[in-house]
């Protein structure tokens, strides 16, 4: 194929575009341009005003605030299939996020200047993109308010569900999902200290709902770490006992 048809099929994975149809992606496809992004690269700086909407190919993109004190609040980790920077089609605001990729990645960037000349010229199309960005706001708006209002234990089991929620939709088996991330990553996701998530996972291990090992952290019993998530399960020993008759055959028998 040639480079636009290959855009244009990069392009029809996304569901925002993928309702534009043939004649609309081939005239983004015209305009959007590959870009590599090394580990660590920061694409969109706190206060930058972007120029570009992106689309991540493969690699993992990071979007992050920095705190007091130096500190630094991870609000999300994008993968290959995810936008970013979409609220820039309809304002002009200064970026209050950094966006990094966290290993080397491949992004599709369009325009944002070039995007507004398509609506232009196709003003039914903005009518698409709004209920879109909409819902992307509400989901954004409770995620803060989650976190604002609930424990610890309900933060970090949100999270780590919603972390491996990618990974699950592509299993083809009924298996434990892990997921590389380090303890302070969760902790700035969450957001809390890294010796408060070290307990709480250790906790967790005692009740055989996820297991961490050198960076690597594996959900043993989903459906209890919903209940946490939901907060219908207290994040207590004497009330949260899962009995080791429900424990998960992939944790070692034995283990403290």
């Amino acid at each position: 194929m040639s480079g636009v048809e290959v855009r244009v099929k990069q392009l029809g994975k996304i569901r925002l575009f993928r309702q534009f149809g043939q004649d609309i992606l081939s005239e983004l496809a015209k305009v959007a341009t590959l870009r590599r992004v090394p580990k660590n690269k920061i694409v969109t700086h706190v206060g930058d005003i972007p120029s570009y909407i992106y689309y991540i190919i493969q690699g993992k993109v990071r979007l992050s605030a920095p705190l007091s004190e130096g500190r630094e609040f991870i609000f999300s980790d994008l993968g290959p299939g995810d936008t970013f920077d979409l609220t820039r089609l309809f304002i002009t605001r200064c970026s209050n996020m950094n966006a990094a990729s966290v290993v080397d990645s491949e992004l599709l960037q369009i325009e944002v200047a070039l995007m507004a000349r398509i609506f232009d010229k196709h003003p039914d199309l903005a009518l698409k993109v709004i209920p879109y960005l909409c819902e992307a706001t509400h989901d954004a708006q409770e995620r803060v308010i989650h976190s604002a209002a609930s424990a610890l234990s309900t933060r970090l089991a949100s999270t780590v569900l919603r972390l491996t929620e990618r990974l699950r939709s592509m299993a083809t088996v009924d298996r434990a999902l892990s997921i590389h991330i380090s303890q302070t990553d969760l902790a700035a996701m969450v957001p809390a200290s890294r010796a408060k998530v070290n307990r709480c996972l250790r906790e967790w291990e005692r009740q055989y709902l996820t297991q961490y090992d050198h960076g690597s952290l594996t959900i043993l019993n989903r459906a209890a770490l919903e209940s946490v998530a939901l907060g219908e399960i207290a994040f207590d020993r004497s009330t949260m006992h899962i009995s080791r008759a429900r424990a998960s055959p992939w944790h070692a028998p034995g283990r403290q």
